[in-house]
């Protein structure tokens, strides 16, 4: 997973200094994932705060499904892992760009989760001096 925060995007002081909710759809930027060097999932202005609390929260016992409070649920998951079967994952998204066919370990899901969670964390904490444990 690799991401960028957006950093045209104006965020009001206030919201920062009293860690508004609003942030969590204000705080934006570009979230492309790969999978086998093949793009599976770009999306330009993702609301990477809120994806970032969504992935906190998951127990990793369970499938991950993320929905942003921006877009009708009914037409599926932003992202989704599903375990297929003992230990082994499948990807999908309503925008996937190519099909994810090799199921994927949980430890190379966790891994990926666990990095953009480190970097999620030290880009907020760097850019508005908030971090993702701030909204859980």
């Amino acid at each position: 997973m690799k991401f960028e925060l957006d950093q045209t995007n104006q965020i009001e002081p206030k919201l920062l200094k009293k860690r508004n909710g609003k942030l969590l759809v204000d705080i934006q930027g570009r979230l492309d994932i790969f999978v086998n060097d093949r793009c599976f999932f770009s999306e330009p202005s993702l609301a990477l705060l809120e994806f970032g609390v969504a992935l906190k929260r998951w127990n990793r016992e369970d499938h991950f499904r993320y929905f942003t409070m921006e877009h009708d649920e009914r037409e599926g998951p932003i992202l989704a892992f599903i375990e297929k079967e003992a230990c082994r994952w499948s990807l999908f998204s309503i925008w996937q760009e190519c099909d994810a066919h090799e199921p994927l370990t949980f430890e190379v899901v966790s891994g990926a989760v666990d990095t953009f969670l480190l970097e999620l964390d030290k880009d907020l904490i760097n850019n508005y001096g908030i971090k993702i444990d701030d909204f859980i």
